[in-house]
């Protein structure tokens, strides 16, 4: 048994460090259980031990949370360690003996989706029993930092659920110390492994104390590409009796870490990352001729996969650009599959039947325990059967008259059914009925794939002769605009809120209400004095609800976003928008005005009546093609709301048996985790297993909140013989951002910074995390990747340059200027 002597069945307190693995972060904290993987599996680890999570005595926060973190540090410090705590943490230590690391690890850290860089407190060189116990009780109380509760609240952890075990492992007085990213933070090339490097400890590094040497690996040779000598002028050693100490270094170097350790580091960090399945950033040291691994984290934010160039470049950034625009919100689980996931299968059937071989669209969306982390756009290929495609084109054309399309069997079919959920008790379903009806709503939206496959084709042809004439005739300018002002449902729609907006402005009383509240108060207004006062209006606006209100509020690929029958405050909005505003003038819309200018060309102003009858029929059939495609996506929304409403059902009931904490985490389930409930109310053990798996997902969901879904396009190249550089750097996170400066030297200068700003620092501390949120940009004097500021930076998702030398004197506050972190610039905006 490890450490002290322990009850018969009591949870052990200290653990020798490989006793758990990877799989027990509950126990030994985030760091604490990849370390024991790493012992467990061979790397070489040094000695040590854990106290466990068991051991920690979290505060009371109810008379302590209204205080603040400061009172919450300051009760952890006084009440210290409880005597069995104390007594096993002791033992252990005799039994390692010597200078010691105490590191703090906790259940919330160093996670996939947040690396909590810094945000806990590490203490270096600890010799003496007093003094780990006094290490320990300060990596309890740093849980309560400032820095730390901001940091969980940004990413949607709760407070009160995170435990803390401390990792106290055997001290390596390195001679060299540093990071390596297994692929690059700042690309996502998978390709590229960077080892940051400099003398001493570490810790020189991860604060960004010091510009590291910087090493680039291609591992597919593997073979060193890049290496950039360090600036150091300072760096940290251990210092004689226990503690750190800052000592001076060369301002610059040549290639300061030997040959041998690069050749070990790469060999290592490879194995690392093979162990884990995942890109790794990995804290090394370098000692007595051979290397350790301190710790191992997943990389956080890291980019997407780069593409090839050519035409997958090209087509994946036009596929990037769809997505942002169609998804511009992460997919829950139950988005992916009661919902998204079987329109993706309408998707592969489409793609084909073009003849294009290509991955099946699920394989986009890459997932962690459920979480969708990024979409990664797979690239179609050709095959043989692509080579009839036009001639299957036109078979079908001649098979089907667009024009006649809404008078299809399958769009009665589709509404009668849709009209079937509607009139459903929801309530009073029973639990396999509401699993059932999130089962249909996809069937009903299923025909939208065969009425476009029936209806497009022709409509197809006359948009590519209409495209190829515009062009022959220099008139293709006109394109959009004449595709424009087509009759859709969503037109329709968009007449009837006009019509509303008509009836509120001819409304004295109405007219002052819209104008004066908000749509908040509006809607209530609406189920309480307008019933009374403006009946006709009331009775409108539901009659809208009533035929428009499936409408999605973001994006009608994700069931848990809403529609307007579930936000009325945003239809409300709108109206209170176009009800301030005069109408539109009658006459011809854009549509109208270009078909007009296109028969002013002399080609066909003066050519013969049957050329002019020809190219009216060619708008008439392309403009169906704007039709099809809008009706099919309005009716496929029909059955949104029902299943929205049973979603929330199913939520509620959750909540009522202590399975979920608001209806709203039903969003976080899947639904074959839903219809496997099957009985109502669920067992026990599986009540705790959703309760566990919604709650994690909640979290790593929350942890992703500042990483883009659909990552942005690469930086187009910038023509420096344009552009006036006014530093150079190391870049730290990718992107570009515009703003003004503001100079930043310590934390009296905090509250300084105003949002937009870019945030200019010698370098930063895990202290000015909270920083970052109001910052566009962040620009240092020293660091690399590895630093605090890049790391953070990339979590945040804004662009950062390291290591710029004297950025904290070259620029001064208001500046403006343009940060690129993809290539490491500070330029002055073009105006």
């Amino acid at each position: 048994m490890d450490g002290a002597a322990k009850e018969a069945g009591a949870p052990d307190l200290v653990l020798v460090l490989g006793r758990r693995g990877r799989t027990d972060p509950d126990v030994a904290g985030g760091k604490g259980a990849n370390l024991a993987e790493l012992v467990r599996a061979g790397f070489p680890v040094p000695a040590g031990f854990v106290v466990t999570t068991a051991a920690y005595r979290p505060p009371d926060l109810g008379p302590l949370g209204t205080a603040g973190p400061a009172a919450i540090r300051g009760a952890v410090v006084r009440a210290g360690l409880p005597h069995d705590v104390a007594d096993a943490v002791c033992v252990a230590y005799r039994n390692l003996g010597g200078a010691v690391a105490v590191r703090s690890s906790a259940t919330a850290e160093d996670l996939p989706e947040a690396a909590f860089a810094g945000q806990q407190d590490t203490f270096l060189n600890v010799i003496g029993e007093q003094d780990v116990l006094d290490a320990v009780v300060r990596c309890w109380a740093s849980v309560w930092t400032d820095r730390a509760v901001d940091y969980r609240a940004g990413h949607g952890i709760d407070h009160g659920r995170v435990r803390m075990a401390v990792v106290v492992q055997r001290m390596v007085d390195a001679d060299f110390a540093g990071v390596a990213f297994t692929s690059d933070p700042v690309t996502g090339n998978r390709h590229a492994l960077v080892i940051d490097a400099s003398p001493g400890l570490g810790e020189s590094v991860v604060s960004g104390l010091v510009s590291p040497e910087h090493i680039v690996v291609d591992t597919r040779r593997p073979k060193v590409v890049r290496r950039t000598a360090g600036h150091h002028g300072a760096y940290v050693r251990s210092r004689p009796g226990g503690g750190t100490e800052r000592a001076a270094g060369p301002r610059t170097a040549g290639p300061a870490l030997p040959a041998p350790a690069v050749r070990q580091l790469i060999r290592l960090a490879r194995d690392v990352e093979r162990h884990f399945g995942r890109p790794q950033d990995i804290e090394w040291a370098w000692a007595d001729g051979k290397p350790y691994v301190l710790q191992t984290r997943p990389i956080t934010a890291l980019p997407e996969r780069t593409g090839v160039a050519g035409l997958p470049g090209r087509f994946r950034q036009t596929a990037r650009a769809m997505l942002r625009e169609v998804l511009p919100v992460r997919p829950y689980p139950i988005d992916m599959t009661a919902w998204l996931g079987p329109l993706i299968a309408l998707l592969d059937k489409a793609v084909e039947a073009t003849g294009v071989a290509c991955p099946p669209a699920s394989r986009m969306f890459i997932e962690d325990n459920g979480v969708v982390v990024r979409v990664e756009i797979p690239v179609p290929r050709p095959t043989p059967r692509l080579l009839t495609a036009p001639v299957r084109l036109a078979r079908a054309a001649r098979r089907r008259d667009p024009a006649l399309w809404r008078s299809d069997p399958l769009i009665g079919t589709m509404r009668a059914r849709a009209d079937e959920l509607r009139t459903l008790d929801i309530g009073g379903c029973s639990w396999p009925e509401l699993t059932a009806l999130l089962k249909e709503g996809p069937r009903i939206a299923a025909p939208l794939l065969e009425l476009r496959l029936r209806y497009f084709p022709r409509t197809l042809l006359a948009l590519a002769v209409l495209y190829v004439s515009l062009s022959l005739l220099r008139r293709r300018r006109l394109t959009g605009a004449l595709l424009a002002g087509v009759e859709t449902l969503t037109a329709d729609a968009n007449r009837a809120l006009e019509d509303l907006a008509t009836a509120i402005r001819a409304d004295a009383g109405l007219s002052e209400a819209f104008a004066r509240r908000t749509a908040d108060e509006l809607c209530e207004a609406l189920h309480t004095s307008m019933r009374e006062t403006a009946p006709g209006f009331v009775s409108g606006f539901d009659t809208f609800l009533d035929v428009y209100g499936h409408r999605d509020t973001v994006t009608p690929l994700l069931l848990t976003q809403g529609t307007w029958r579930d936000r009325p405050d945003i239809v409300l909005g709108m109206l209170k928008s176009l009800a301030s505003q005069d109408p539109p003038p009658p006459g011809p819309g854009p549509g109208g005005q270009a078909e007009t200018a296109l028969f002013q060309h002399p080609v066909l102003r003066l050519g013969p009546e049957p050329l002019r009858s020809a190219v009216r029929v060619l708008l008439r059939q392309a403009r169906w093609f704007q039709q099809i495609r809008d009706d099919t996506r309005f009716l496929a929304m029909l059955p949104l709301p029902a299943m929205r409403q049973a979603l929330l059902e199913m939520g509620h009931r959750l909540v009522a048996e202590g399975v979920l904490d608001t209806a709203e985490d039903v969003y976080h389930l899947r639904l074959e985790e839903l219809d496997g409930i099957g009985t109502w109310p669920p067992a026990p053990g599986l009540a705790a297993g959703l309760r566990e798996r919604a709650s994690d997902r909640k979290a790593g969901r929350a942890g992703l909140a500042r990483t883009p879904l659909v990552p942005p396009a690469p930086a187009q190249p910038i023509d420096l013989a344009h552009a006036e550089v006014l530093l150079r750097g190391a870049p730290g996170s990718a992107g570009t951002a515009e703003g003004p400066v503001r100079v930043v030297h310590g934390p009296d200068g905090f509250a300084a910074l105003r949002n937009g700003e870019v945030l200019v620092a010698a370098y930063t501390s895990p202290a000015w995390t909270p920083l970052f949120r109001r910052a566009a940009a962040v620009v240092t004097d020293a660091g690399g990747v590895a630093s605090h500021a890049a790391i953070v930076a990339r979590e945040y998702g804004i662009p950062a340059v390291m290591a710029t030398l004297d950025a904290t004197t070259r620029l001064s506050d208001g500046q403006s200027v343009l940060v690129d972190g993809d290539h490491g610039l500070v330029l002055r905006p073009r105006r």
